[in-house]
């Protein structure tokens, strides 16, 4: 890489005076030009700790006197996205977008807005391209934004947790070994290197499975509507189950033990319910910190696994857990699941003790079988909903024997 002091600017993504600030201080690793990928690495994290408040000068002078070392740049732990010449104005016009939209796509991803005049990035134009695609296709503005968002979203905890784990779970470990500042930041720029690359494709794999099981599940739902409408099939009586799950006393744990301790508590309920659902045919919807919300096609397949995750918590020394579970129609919106069945769901949930399993009457009548029985409780007041709802108790029949119990036993 051989870039000049106008190129080093536009690669790291600041005005050419900083640079030639930074050149006049002795900081850049060669002398004149041309600059090479160290220099461009330490104009841009030099410029990024200004910004946080810590001066290039006191940086600079804290490496002079060996309290701090910048030689993990000879390797950084990510690559650095060039500019194009064009504006975001000229390529508005050029792709045919609109410039408001392809300038809201950065705050829909998470970063700030960019001047229209501003010079594009290298990676803009496969995300104007997917935007426009879905324009062409007969998406609103709103809705391309808001697909970004959650995109955006997504990726960035992911970004973070890679970098969580190398905190909690690595550099914890390699300082106990008696490792250096120094050597932390440069083990960590090795490893950043090495999944970033692995990582892309990693992502790429990630997606193609689930875009294939999603299309697929679109699929079968066309087919089925269309064998209907000319009276070859008749629509399947079993509509999906919505599962909630919690840790009881989640908050008071919290507040007891702190937030690390509960967000590792979280995590391994996380693992656990996840490992259930998916073994049972389900899928995490939403996660709220101390549980989450599972999509199950089959009422049957929610309510062993709620059972399950019952069972399981407290083998895993977790605290007990309550699951409220409901069957009917959903409305299916950006990854989500909405509407009347899911907020039943949630105040079942809610009702449900520690260690309970409650579902609506819908449940029972289509979950009845030989693995489960149903106790009922009645009819329900619950919070935010105008009608009682019927609940039951599920068990596994080999807790009480006998046959099976409910409305459609």
């Amino acid at each position: 890489m051989r870039l000049s002091f106008q190129q080093l600017a536009d690669r790291a993504g600041v005005d050419e005076d900083f640079v030639r600030r930074l050149h006049a201080m002795g900081a850049l690793h060669t002398s004149q030009e041309p600059f090479g990928e160290r220099d461009l690495h330490l104009v841009a994290l030099l410029h990024r700790w200004e910004e946080a408040g810590i001066g290039a000068e006191t940086v600079l002078r804290a490496t002079e006197q060996g309290d701090l070392s910048l030689s993990f740049l000879a390797t950084p732990g990510f690559e650095l996205t060039g500019r194009l010449e064009r504006t975001y104005r000229q390529y508005a016009e050029e792709a045919g977008v609109p410039l408001d939209l392809i300038l809201s796509l950065h705050e829909a991803i998470g970063f700030a807005r960019p001047d229209p005049d501003d010079r594009i990035r290298e990676d803009d134009p496969i995300l104007v391209e997917m935007a426009a695609a879905f324009l062409e296709s007969g998406a609103s503005e709103t809705a391309v934004r808001r697909m970004f968002r959650i995109y955006g979203d997504n990726l960035g905890r992911l970004a973070a947790a890679i970098g969580d784990v190398y905190r909690a779970e690595i550099e914890q470990r390699f300082r106990e070994g008696g490792a250096t500042d120094t050597d932390v930041m440069e083990r960590g720029a090795r490893l950043g290197r090495r999944v970033g690359a692995l990582m892309h494709q990693a992502l790429v794999a990630i997606f193609e499975r689930h875009h294939q099981h999603v299309w697929t599940g679109y699929s079968i739902g066309w087919a089925e509507a269309s064998l209907e409408r000319v009276g070859l099939r008749q629509r399947v009586e079993r509509p999906p189950a919505i599962c909630f799950v919690d840790l009881t006393g989640y908050t008071r744990f919290t507040e007891e033990q702190g937030d690390e301790a509960a967000a590792r508590l979280a995590a391994s309920l996380a693992a656990l319910v996840e490992e259930i659902s998916l073994r049972r045919g389900g899928r995490a919807v939403r996660w709220l910190g101390d549980g989450g919300m599972f999509l199950f096609d089959d009422p049957k397949a929610a309510v062993l696994a709620g059972l399950d995750m019952a069972m399981r918590a407290p083998a895993e020394g977790l605290p007990p857990t309550h699951v409220g579970i409901q069957a009917g129609p959903v409305i299916f919106q950006d990854g989500d699941v909405y509407g009347r069945t899911v907020n039943i769901a949630s105040r079942i949930a809610a009702r449900a003790g520690p260690g309970e399993v409650l579902v609506g009457a819908e449940v029972a009548e289509l979950a009845h079988g030989p693995e489960v029985r149903f106790e009922p409780i009645g009819p329900a007041e619950l919070k935010g909903l105008a009608e009682p709802v019927t609940l039951y108790r599920a068990r596994r029949a080999a807790e009480h024997g006998g046959a099976p119990t409910g409305r459609g036993a």
